[in-house]
């Protein structure tokens, strides 16, 4: 038993683990939707609830993910926090709505469903009404009769999880996608470091979205994900 709870314990990432983290959250998120969705339709709508917001979270594992192309592989500290954060339901539900925008904005598009910022904590505790008796509103409430009466989220969730999963289709919706992407991140994030001031860093990220207008290579600048941490020495 120890041995095999010891392998779910983190390491530092190569690239090619990287990618394909990536490319499985967004399979697997699909996989919840879908999920959520048949339980929906069969009147099981607590579960479909906590589904939906799972789906989510596994969305937002994405550019937790993609950051580790800044942190060096003899950053122990660095790869800690990361696993903290990648096992963190809220830091997942935080991080994951940004990351795609600019995309679907170089298609003249945006999200339609808008996300209320600060609706993080409250998304978390949905996600424990779905699935356990609760003591809400001085009174005992089974999982399926509070969904019931707010089946109105559940459709929200479900239009805001198709708007980001068409959002990141063409930056994972394949393994190639993935690694094409992790590829372009690395080499950004080489041509930014020898930028010797904001202007100069501006000039060089022009430059250098111009010599790959691509859509996957626009969308890491819309991932908010980088931090001043490079992968080597």
């Amino acid at each position: 038993m120890k041995d095999f709870i010891a392998k779910f314990r983190g390491k530092p990432l190569d690239e090619k683990q990287i990618a394909i983290g990536m490319h499985l959250c967004y399979m697997n998120a699909i996989a919840l939707v879908d999920d959520s969705r048949l339980l929906k339709e069969n009147g099981r709508h607590a579960r479909a609830f906590s589904l939906a917001i799972l789906a989510l979270e596994e969305l937002g594992k994405i550019p937790l993910i993609l950051n580790m192309i800044l942190y060096r592989v003899d950053d122990a500290n660095a790869w800690q926090e990361f696993w903290r954060k990648f096992n963190s339901h809220q830091t997942k539900l935080e991080v994951w709505s940004t990351y795609g925008k600019l995309f679907l904005r170089v298609l003249n598009r945006d999200y339609e469903t808008e996300f209320p910022a600060g609706v993080e904590p409250l998304l978390d505790k949905l996600k424990q009404l779905g699935f356990y008796v609760n003591f809400f509103s001085d009174q005992f409430v089974f999982p399926e009769d509070f969904a019931k009466d707010n089946s109105e989220w559940i459709d929200w969730l479900l239009a805001v999880i198709d708007e980001r999963i068409a959002s990141f289709k063409p930056l994972h919706g394949s393994l190639e996608d993935s690694e094409r992407l992790t590829g372009r991140a690395i080499e950004l994030l080489t041509v930014t470091r020898e930028a010797k001031s904001p202007d100069e860093l501006k000039r060089i990220l022009s430059e250098w979205i111009s010599q790959h207008s691509t859509q996957n290579a626009t969308n890491i600048l819309d991932s908010g994900t980088v931090t001043p941490n490079p992968r080597t020495k």
